[in-house]
């Protein structure tokens, strides 16, 4: 099995992602904490802030890449990266909540190295908690207008968001449609992670540029690419799903695999597949069982055979170049621009 050197690379985040993680982590604590102490305690430990039983805890959580893309854009355009705090802590809040639901719909047993929230509480509570943190998104929203964000700027950000949210569960409902499908094509593949992923890293830099200030074709470009940044991210993430480092992710080389993912090389092979090929894993992903050793070692040869692991990163740095040709047209500030480019190239080459 072969692994390209793109996958086992390191390569260290940007810089202002780190950046506002501090006040962020503060916000997003705040934005939750009036929660009654049974949800409460629930939507606090998948965000890694506390045990089960409710004890205070410093888990590992995720990247706060949208949030911090939120912040970052508001910054570039020459607002007050502060304003647009409680747009951060929404998006944030609503990716969370696609998190939980998605563990519960594709069954997964651990995020972070911790057991989900479902595995903890059972299917009914962890719908409720995802509902839950939904709805506080939406409250936090209202905080806008506190910073002197107007009621017309304030409209347009919820007008944004619960857009780009109902695009989001679009996007997973089309997820789940094609795991009973095996002639998934990469456009329409590619059309699906447009909605799941792209649409709210679209919302982070929509919402930043709006909240700081920007023209109206500023305001277009960075959404656009902001768009093309999640397609990006989510090609990368498929390369890394099944040939990314086991200790890195802490999860097994080939988990996608295994779990019969329609992943983007997954559906490029079926795609690409010769007859006998096409007919071995027609076989295999017909079987209602997960995957065993022997059949993801089968699956990762016909890949390898394919160099579906190349047309995945190839698509993954098409969309990075297309993001910053993009960025570009919203004529940012040389600083800000270097920090974009920093992030697209981190997106497409993280082994993370």
């Amino acid at each position: 099995m072969s692994v390209s050197a793109s996958v086992t690379g390191s390569i260290s985040a940007p810089g202002f992602l780190a950046k506002y993680q501090a006040p962020l982590q503060a916000a997003l604590q705040a934005s939750l904490s009036t929660s009654i102490p049974p949800l409460g305690t629930t939507l606090r430990y998948h965000m890694g802030w506390e045990t089960p039983e409710g004890v205070p805890v410093q888990a590992t959580s995720g990247k706060g890449l949208r949030p911090a893309l939120c912040l970052f854009t508001c910054e570039a355009v020459g607002g007050n990266a502060m304003n647009a705090m409680p747009a951060a802590v929404a998006l944030e809040l609503i990716h969370n909540f696609s998190l939980v639901h998605d563990d519960i719909q594709d069954l997964d047993l651990e995020r972070h190295g911790r057991e989900t929230v479902w595995a903890v509480w059972g299917k009914p509570k962890a719908m409720i908690a995802g509902n839950s943190m939904r709805s506080y998104a939406d409250a936090t929203l209202y905080k806008l207008q506190l910073s002197g964000i107007t009621p017309e700027t304030t409209l347009e950000v919820l007008t944004v968001l619960t857009e780009c949210c109902l695009e989001l569960i679009e996007g997973q409902y089309l997820d789940l449609s094609f795991e009973a499908r095996l002639d998934v094509t990469p456009e329409e593949y590619l059309d699906m992670v447009s909605r799941k992923t792209g649409a709210l890293i679209e919302a982070a830099m929509h919402l930043g540029a709006v909240i700081g200030g920007a023209e109206a074709s500023q305001v277009k470009a960075l959404a656009r690419c902001g768009r093309l940044l999640g397609l990006a991210f989510q090609a990368r993430d498929d390369v890394l799903g099944i040939w990314g480092d086991t200790e890195v992710l802490g999860k097994a080389t080939g988990a996608d695999i295994r779990r019969k993912k329609k992943s983007l090389p997954v559906v490029y092979a079926l795609t690409k597949a010769n007859k006998n090929q096409r007919k071995r894993l027609e076989q295999l992903y017909n079987n209602p069982e997960d995957l065993g050793d022997d059949a993801v070692e089968v699956v990762m040869g016909i890949l390898d055979d394919l160099d579906a692991h190349g047309y995945a990163q190839s698509v993954a740095e098409e969309m990075e170049a297309k993001a910053t040709a993009t960025g570009k047209v919203a004529e940012l500030g040389p600083k800000a621009q270097t920090s974009l480019n920093e992030l697209a190239n981190f997106m497409v080459r993280r082994d993370h």
